[in-house]
């Protein structure tokens, strides 16, 4: 599967968490952006043509894609599909937004473009923790955004699919407040969830906060949050098929999902990333560096550039293989790299209640989800 990411770096605010490539928006650059993006593209589209014409998703990220004004964003569309991008004729086009910029307008515009499934931020229902974090936008706009998105039909009439993230371990969060947050997503009958537990990067507002001692968090309130969020969905259908991502069947994302089977995908846009073969490349993260980059003709010599050799490729293929549900198909690795895996170490982990082996297949189980990392650097030769 082939899948194009493209980047909307704007924000209307800057969360204490984000490290993303992300930039104030106004009406200037807005337009300006189109116009780069598209002159990126056009670059990139004619040097992979084959891959263009084989697309099957395509994301919209960021940022924020529904600060992008309606307009903005349908001169975009259509340019990218004047370069060969069939919107409407993709089984996934997702587009990522914000409670407080979900309005009406941009939802339908974006539902006229070709977009079938929606993916909303909401972190949280409590609005003393999205102070906290820095988020713009209240609870109540979350509880509203999500009424209006599970009522739309896409182009051909069906219900659009839809997504929703939440955060845990936050400053200030208890488990019962989680648990409610989950719990209240649930019920809204939505077909995805995903959460995520805090990072704390050094470069954020929230993580040099931390450094200076100015907030705490309980490491032990981690792991009981996950485990009773998993719980919670599960009760109401919702499966884990990823470390993070629940979905009830046939709700799964198709563009994530190729990320972690390793399908190729090409990302446009300031920090986006790219994989192709065995070389993984990204384009320059900050704004005006990625503007000069596009200006003097996209060269790729000049983007962040990777190629995996065996090893790397070994490391992936364990990592992401047993980051999903499906697992890791031994026979497969070993025909494919010629890579066998130590049975005392399977073994290991399967006596801790973190591994389980079904015929020619390994995967996680128990605890073996939130202490996966250890797992996987264990099990890589």
């Amino acid at each position: 599967m082939n899948g194009l990411y493209i980047h909307i770096p704007f924000c209307t605010k800057i969360c204490g968490y984000c490290d993303f490539a992300t930039v104030a928006g106004s009406a200037r650059l807005f337009g300006e952006y189109v116009d780069l993006l598209l002159r990126e593209a056009e670059r990139r589209f004619g040097e992979n043509p084959h891959f263009i014409r084989h697309l099957e998703t395509a994301y919209f990220g960021g940022g924020t894609p529904s600060v992008l004004p309606p307009r903005e964003f349908e001169r975009l569309v259509l340019g990218l599909e004047s370069l060969g991008v069939g919107f409407r004729h993709l089984q996934e086009v997702d587009w990522e937004c914000n409670p407080d910029s979900a309005t009406d307008e941009n939802l339908q515009a974006a539902i006229s473009l070709g977009v079938n499934r929606i993916s909303l931020g909401v972190q949280t229902f409590d609005n003393e923790l999205l102070k906290a974090i820095g988020r713009r936008g209240t609870a109540e706009q979350a509880r509203d955004a999500l009424r209006r998105i599970l009522r739309l039909p896409d182009l051909s009439g069906k219900k659009i699919r839809s997504s929703a993230d939440l955060m845990f371990w936050l400053p200030g969060q208890t488990l019962a407040g989680f648990e409610r947050d989950v719990r209240e997503l649930a019920e809204t009958g939505i077909g995805h969830v995903s959460f995520y537990g805090l990072t704390l990067n050094p470069r954020t507002v929230l993580g040099m906060r931390f450094e200076q001692g100015k907030i705490s968090l309980d490491e032990g309130l981690y792991a009981r949050m996950y485990r009773s969020g998993v719980q919670i969905l599960q009760d109401y259908g919702l499966e884990r098929y990823e470390v993070s991502n629940f979905a009830k069947r046939g709700e799964e994302s198709l563009h994530n999902r190729n990320y972690w089977r390793r399908g190729e995908y090409l990302g446009l846009g300031p920090g986006a990333h790219s994989f192709r073969g065995n070389q993984r490349l990204a384009a320059p993260s900050r704004y005006l560096e990625w503007k000069k980059w596009v200006l003097a003709g996209c060269l790729e010599s000049k983007m962040e550039i990777d190629r995996l050799g065996k090893k790397e490729r070994l490391c992936e293929k364990i990592w992401l293989s047993l980051r999903t549900r499906e697992g890791l198909d031994l026979q497969v690795l070993d025909s494919e790299e010629d890579m066998q895996i130590s049975c005392q170490k399977i073994e290991k982990w399967a006596r801790k209640g973190y591994l389980q082996k079904s015929g020619t297949k390994i995967s996680l189980c128990g605890d073996g989800w939130l202490w996966m990392d250890s797992v996987v650097e264990d099990l890589i030769p």
